[in-house]
């Protein structure tokens, strides 16, 4: 374990590692966790409370169990090398930090957390293990009374979101001292597996995934995750991150401002095509009205339901643009039932897949380049002034923020980079 200033506590290999090497075991006592049979039945019983999507405020309560309980607990060597702020995790930014970041879908799960964490545990809560929780069968336990605020509670859930490993498809997710020191690498060196034999069977170690010299640093992979994940989550991003990417949402009224600013306001869509004239539309939206036949094709992408603001994703490399949105703008313009059932099909939505005539597919792309243009104009700065801002930034918080938005704007240049090569190919083969 060595610690740098400013940069905080990582492993390091003290020698030559073989590949495959085991180099922590972990056992079940020593794996922080919610649903422990350590946990007495009140913390459980509030535990419970917590909606699942707050996972880690679930094992936020354990910890703070734990650091109540001081030297009484086994974990307590490990708390102290937890940090005791999360200057990272948006959590605790600062209003113009919020404001930097100038994209919706982060500062929406950053309000929602901090609403959870007011509502929850604002005016405190008092937990008490009880009288039965020491007992013959368990005489070295410590009960413990503790009582818990919203910043309390925000510490320990912001500790457990960067630390808690979930290890295996039905486990929950667990803090892992030593092993959750780990920094993050998409090629990480070493990887978390379960011990399914042995005494220590129901814990986890860390094996090497290849052979690694004395100083190298012991890196673990988080998940494929992007910026805003790694953001909220761990309290730091990836610069030109390849799994980064944007969220926007299937609107009809957002598609039709697209299509004016890229010069498409008079292109048949929808019911407007030659088919659907005769045939009764279908009204999907103020805006918009479809053939029957493309609102069949739009149901079996995804894009018509109890919820048609479908949110999608927009990446910077590979398939660029998310594939039902180009499967439903092929859709739209597609002029025939045949030709929108080949949009809604395989290859479903893949970018220069050869499923519908050019003149569909050129408008179709060029839709798509417009919506991220809007996407672009969203943020108040280009990318250059970002540069600016960034470098002259006093606060941590509004850098990591700007940096943030920054890399936001990297996937939709490059996007709209490879959507524009593909319209000029088709063109060329016109």
């Amino acid at each position: 374990m060595t610690y740098r200033p400013n940069f905080g506590w990582s492993l390091e290999a003290d020698g030559d590692i073989a590949d495959g090497e085991r180099l922590v075991s972990l056992p079940p006592k020593l794996m922080l966790r919610c649903d422990s049979d350590d946990v007495s039945e009140p913390l459980k019983n509030v535990v419970d409370r917590v909606p699942n999507e707050f996972w880690s405020s679930k094992v936020g309560l354990v910890l703070l169990r734990e650091r109540v309980a001081g030297a009484h607990s086994a974990f307590a060597p490990y708390i102290t090398l937890l940090p005791a702020v999360h200057e990272g995790s948006p959590t605790f930014f600062p209003p113009d930090a919020v404001r930097a970041l100038e994209y919706a879908p982060i500062v929406q799960q950053i309000n929602k957390r901090a609403r959870f964490l007011g509502t929850f545990a604002g005016n405190a809560l008092t937990v008490d293990d009880g009288e039965s929780y020491v007992d013959e069968a368990h005489p070295g336990r410590q009960r413990v009374e503790m009582t818990i605020d919203a910043n309390a509670l925000g510490w320990a859930t912001a500790c457990a979101s960067s630390r808690a490993f979930k290890v295996g498809a039905n486990s929950a997710p667990a803090m892992l001292p030593v092993i959750d020191i780990c920094n993050h690498s998409f090629n990480p060196s070493v990887s978390v597996r379960a011990i399914e034999e042995g005494d220590n069977a129901g814990g986890v170690e860390l094996i090497a995934r290849r052979a690694l010299t004395s100083g190298e640093p012991i890196e673990l992979s988080y998940g494929n995750l992007s910026n805003d994940e790694l953001l909220l989550d761990y309290g730091f991003i990836v610069k030109d991150n390849p799994f980064d990417c944007v969220k926007l949402r299937w609107d009809l009224k957002l598609i039709e401002l697209a299509r004016e600013i890229g010069g498409l306001a008079a292109a048949p869509i929808g019911a407007a095509t030659s088919e659907s004239a005769s045939e009764s539309a279908t009204h999907l939206d103020t805006v918009a009205k479809v053939a029957p036949w493309q609102a069949t094709a739009l149901e079996r992408i995804g894009l018509v339901g109890d919820d048609p603001n479908v949110e999608l994703s927009v990446f910077g490399a590979g398939q660029v643009m998310d594939k039902k949105a180009l499967a439903g703008l092929r859709v739209l313009y597609s002029k025939s039932s045949a030709e929108a059932s080949r949009a809604a099909d395989a290859p479903f939505g893949e970018i220069d897949a050869d499923v519908v005539s050019k003149d569909t597919e050129i408008k179709a792309l060029r839709t798509c380049m417009s919506l991220l243009a809007l996407a672009l104009g969203n943020f108040s700065t280009t990318l250059e002034k970002d540069e600016e801002l960034h470098d002259a930034a006093t606060s941590p918080q509004v850098r990591l923020a700007i940096a943030f938005r920054m890399e936001k704007k990297k996937v939709l240049a490059k996007s709209m980079a490879r959507l524009n090569e593909s319209i000029e190919r088709l063109q060329r083969d016109e």
